[in-house]
């Protein structure tokens, strides 16, 4: 399917179909951090849910002696992992510097997960984004709600990957995040996640062809 273009030249990034797959990659230092494997569930142009299935291969940072890190604060590689659990539908919204993770249970959702991150641009291949480290972690029936590696967002700022403004900023969205998950007004609290499993004629998604480059440029 080619891209729609825009009055006055220029393509308007296509929406993906339900089924199709897509490389998510979290950027950092113009290299990618972490890479992710999602079957797209729907695509709206402006909010995206997409389920990364049990089982899923990842690609997650070690240093160069193989031990797992979660900051980019020196060499890194990337190592296969195995999304282990009832899998996770991501919800990401145009414009937002976070995104919603629900994580899939047996007849419910686990948790609700509040991840702050860069907003999103769509690729050639999928999502591109950069994680802000902070997390939110909130309850299935949004009782209870727990901040998560704030340490991490500190260690960065000490580290000078963030600056204290960026660091307020990101503590600030996190909290317009949670207050709107909490009052079931965030595109992600929909019930239909509660008992949701993926199609089984959906076939595994793999890492697209070139996921190591990050683009010059992202689009949408």
């Amino acid at each position: 399917m080619s891209p729609a273009r825009r009055p006055g030249g220029g393509a308007t990034p296509r929406r993906w179909e339900p089924g199709e797959p897509i490389t998510g990659r979290s950027i950092w230092h113009g290299r990618v951090f972490t890479a992710w494997l999602f079957v797209v569930v729907e695509d709206r142009g402006d909010v995206i849910a997409a389920c990364m299935p049990a089982g899923a291969l990842w690609k997650r940072p070690t240093d160069l002696n193989g031990n797992d890190i979660r900051l980019p604060h020196g060499p890194w590689r990337l190592r296969d992992d195995v999304w282990r659990g009832h899998g996770l539908v991501r919800i990401f919204i145009r414009g937002a510097a976070h995104s919603v993770l629900v994580f899939l249970g047996d007849g419910d959702v686990r948790r609700w997960y509040v991840n702050l991150e860069a907003p999103f641009r769509r690729t050639a291949i999928g999502i591109d984004t950069r994680d802000h480290h902070l997390d939110v972690v909130v309850a299935p029936d949004l009782s209870e709600v727990r901040w998560k590696d704030e340490h991490e967002l500190d260690e960065a700022v000490a580290a000078g990957s963030l600056t204290a403004g960026e660091a307020a900023a990101i503590r600030a969205e996190a909290t317009r995040a949670v207050e709107c998950v909490l009052r079931g007004e965030h595109p992600a609290i929909d019930d239909r996640w509660r008992t949701w499993t993926p199609p089984p004629g959906w076939r595994a998604p793999t890492l697209a062809a070139g996921w190591e480059t990050p683009p010059r440029r992202g689009r949408g």
